[in-house]
């Protein structure tokens, strides 16, 4: 079942509070926070769960922070060459984390074995998957890109935004169909993710 934005209806699992334009889910959750590059996913995490804030024992896992980590050490070195270690050591620690919830994850959600990787762990440790998907216009995540100071190769970018589009339909018929046996997913704009004030579980 899908809420498209926020205060339309309510997803089992998952409060929606119109007052404060916020999120609820259970604490034994994974919580994919997805969209194309640029979409405003590590500006939202940043905003809500800040680097060294009391995150109330959520799991928060964004690529960026890891990143952000490795800099000092491995800056001089061209991104593109360690880019794939970057990745593959953010989805060890993040699959290894989900052992328990709540898990907040970070990640484009457009490559599909990520996607089963994420379904086949959270079902290991019988965690339920939601799905918050922030749809935002490929110039408008260009233009996100750009602000952080890091833009995406064409290619990939151009990758990303042609997959995105029947990822949103996919996770509108049945969020399952997105990520096996998810069980609801949120649609947000660029403003409605601007409004929201918390992502909470209980």
């Amino acid at each position: 079942m899908t809420v498209a934005g926020l205060g339309i209806a309510d997803v089992p699992g998952t409060r929606l509070v119109q007052d404060r334009d916020e999120l609820v889910y259970p604490k034994d959750s994974v919580v994919v926070l997805a969209g194309i590059p640029g979409a405003g996913k590590t500006t939202l995490l940043r905003r809500l769960f800040p680097v060294g804030g009391d995150h109330q024992g959520v799991q928060v896992f964004d690529s960026e922070r890891l990143r952000a980590c490795w800099i000092p050490v491995l800056g001089a070195v061209p991104y593109a060459w360690w880019r794939p270690l970057l990745h593959l050591t953010y989805y060890v620690k993040a699959l290894s984390a989900m052992r328990t919830g709540p898990v907040l994850l970070h990640d484009c959600a457009t490559r599909p074995w990520v996607r089963r990787l994420i379904g086949w762990r959270a079902r290991r440790s019988g965690l339920a998957v939601h799905l918050i998907l922030l749809d935002v216009p490929g110039d408008v995540a260009r233009s996100g890109q750009r602000a952080r100071g890091r833009v995406v190769r064409t290619g990939s970018m151009a990758t990303h935004c042609r997959r995105w589009p029947r990822l949103i339909a996919m996770a509108a018929d049945d969020p399952g169909h997105l990520i096996p046996d998810a069980i609801s997913a949120t649609i947000l704009t660029r403003g409605q993710a601007d409004r929201l004030t918390n992502i909470a579980f209980d």
